[in-house]
């Protein structure tokens, strides 16, 4: 027998739901695996605690939900529900997954807090934009992981700032691995980048690799999200250690 949840009108008021039959989380909603290839970051996967809110932040591509995923894979526990925030409508498609379907707009935070403490689940809440948007999805307990590029200032959330890698012996050993499963496009905008002494915008990437800017656009957000490039407002960078390594690829 299929899922089963129902909500009333007055019920969403209180964010009550109530039950029946069996519910697994969807599997658009259940974290993705952690990178394959991971290294570091063992201060900051100690510091991450159970029960809370911990506010992982940082500039883009700089491993903030790698960094959750891999504490969720090693040291998470019970049922775990990733929401992407950067999404359109992420809250109302969560509670469409869970048959809930015709929940009104202004109720919706309500249920969807009912809905976490009530399955007891580990949340994720990936690419936050500000305290504003987070706080009402917060149940009043449990464990919640918070990505943003922002310090939120969240109250009674501990705060872990997640800075660029430092040199570690084992970085160029990741580093080739991950180069290794890029595609061609990536690769080559990989290398040519690296040669480019600051920050820089789309225009100037499609400039050095002689492609639209559409194209190297798509390819360098693909960069950001495997945390070889930084994303800062409009440009992005290289960390030094990664730029080196990009310099001796040909």
């Amino acid at each position: 027998m299929g899922d089963v949840l129902t909500v009333s009108t007055s019920e969403t008021t209180t964010g009550a739901i109530r039950y029946r039959g069996r519910n697994e989380v969807p599997p658009q909603f259940r974290p993705p695996r952690a990178p394959r290839h991971f290294v570091g970051r063992g201060e900051e996967l100690s510091a991450i605690r159970a029960g809370g809110v911990t506010v992982l932040s940082g500039p883009g591509g700089v491993g903030k939900t790698a960094l959750a995923l891999k504490w969720l894979q090693d040291r998470g526990s019970g049922d775990q529900l990733y929401v992407d925030l950067a999404t359109r409508e992420p809250i109302a498609d969560v509670l469409r997954s869970f048959g809930l379907i015709e929940v009104p707009a202004a109720e919706r935070a309500a249920v969807f807090r009912s809905l976490a403490m009530r399955r007891q689940f580990t949340l994720l809440l990936d690419n936050a934009d500000s305290a504003e948007q987070v706080t009402p999805l917060l149940p009043a307990s449990g464990t919640v992981l918070v990505t943003s590029r922002e310090r939120l200032n969240l109250e009674q959330a501990q705060e872990i700032d997640v800075e660029p890698l430092v040199d570690d012996p084992r970085l160029d050993a990741l580093l080739d691995l991950s180069y290794v499963e890029l595609p061609e496009r990536q690769a080559r905008l990989y290398r040519l980048c690296a040669w480019e002494p600051g920050p820089f915008d789309v225009p100037v990437a499609a400039a050095i690799a002689g492609e639209a800017d559409c194209d190297v656009e798509d390819a360098l957000d693909d960069l950001v999200e495997k945390s070889l490039l930084t994303e800062v407002g409009d440009a992005f960078r290289f960390h030094e250690l990664v730029r080196a390594h990009a310099r001796t690829k040909r």
